[in-house]
């Protein structure tokens, strides 16, 4: 489960650096909430790594 944690940890930190140095959007379809969705992305993805190490 910790595998899938570092996935999205890894794809939030890849929208932010995309979506403000790009300019690309890899969240677009979500809408206004594609603006929080790396910030999502990096918080779920966190608690799945830390719920991995029990």
């Amino acid at each position: 489960m910790h595998y899938i944690g570092y996935i999205l940890i890894a794809l939030g930190g890849l929208d932010f650096v995309l979506g403000n140095f790009a300019n690309i959007n890899l969240t677009g379809f979500l809408g206004s909430a594609s603006s929080f969705s790396p910030i999502a992305l990096i918080v779920v993805g966190g608690l799945l790594a830390q719920s991995g190490k029990k």
